[in-house]
């Protein structure tokens, strides 16, 4: 919001520091009703001051091409300095911010269901050792949330049992996990060592909703098998499938991390279906020193099972 009473330095800039942060939001998001979203603002406010900074300029900054809104060059080398600038007001804002809590830092991060139950709870337990001053908001998030989750800044990091796929976000695979089957101890199958898909024919099954990540990945390895297997009801999130085959209403295939924290008999399947845990965040800044730290713990917890992807480097910290 522009100041009451500027003083005659702010009025001497031309381009402000709140043209500069609707300019970033647009970059980043790529259009002018993404970026009213990620400021809270209404979507005409945004194209009316975009329209009002380019007039002071005096050029360009967005063209619209095939109902895109495509950075011109100038925006382009414009949003280099205006990202160097953002950078310093984040130091300047997390220096005051911990000069009002005794030096505290704060870290806040999501992460898939999949994660919440054994992954997420290690990590974050030897961080909190670690750097005890440390203040941590978690939650847990679908992975289609964390975009506009960390465009937002509404988390620093994300860490999400698939990759995810956005132009202004890396995804980083760290860490391999499997896909197993879970049953009740005295289900028939409990006692194998390993099944096949096939196996699963013929037996109440719970599956993943098949518009969720985990549902669309466990389809291409049923497709590609040539199997049709039915689901005798559908569900979000893994713990949700363990609650259900608690109740007696058949098996399921989820990840092996909720799995073994279930109480339920676990058997990994023949031809394992892999997938791999990534780190999220933005590419327009490097993640904090705690975010970086909490990646740390969490690679070197994926070295130790045994489980790391090989070509993994942690990021450069800001």
């Amino acid at each position: 919001m522009p100041l009451d009473h500027e003083g005659p330095e702010a009025r001497a800039l031309v381009f402000k520091l709140r043209h500069m942060e609707v300019f970033r939001a647009v970059m980043l998001t790529g259009s002018i009703s993404a970026a009213a979203k990620m400021l809270y603002v209404s979507q005409p406010a945004v194209s009316k001051l975009i329209q009002y900074i380019e007039g002071r300029l005096a050029y360009r900054l967005f063209e619209r091409i095939n109902n895109r809104l495509v950075p011109t060059h100038e925006a382009q080398i414009l949003y280099r300095e205006v990202e160097r600038v953002y950078q310093a007001a984040l130091e300047v804002n997390e220096c005051a911010l911990s000069l009002g809590s005794g030096g505290h830092r704060n870290l806040r991060i999501s992460c898939s269901a999949s994660l919440s139950t054994v992954v997420i709870p290690i990590a974050l337990a030897q961080l909190k050792r670690e750097s005890p001053s440390l203040n941590i908001e978690w939650q847990t998030s679908l992975m289609g949330e964390m975009p506009n989750q960390i465009l937002s800044k509404k988390v620093d990091l994300s860490i999400a049992a698939l990759p995810v796929i956005h132009d202004h976000l890396h995804s980083r695979a760290f860490m391999r996990g499997r896909m197993v089957v879970v049953m009740p101890p005295e289900h028939a199958l409990a006692r194998h060592p390993s099944l096949a898909l096939e196996q699963l024919q013929g037996h109440a099954l719970l599956l993943f909703r098949p518009d969720m990540p985990f549902g669309k990945l466990l389809a291409e390895h049923i497709h590609r098998r040539g199997l049709q297997l039915e689901s005798l009801l559908s569900f979000t999130n893994a713990n949700e499938a363990v609650a259900l085959v608690k109740q007696g209403m058949g098996i399921s295939l989820i990840d092996e991390f909720v799995a073994q924290d279930s109480g339920l008999t676990v058997v990994p399947l023949a031809d394992e279906i892999h997938f791999d845990i990534s780190f999220v965040y933005s590419r327009f800044e490097p993640p904090s020193h705690s975010a970086l730290h909490l990646m740390q713990v969490l690679h070197a917890q994926a070295l130790k099972l045994g489980r790391g992807i090989e070509g993994f480097a942690l990021p450069t910290p800001r």
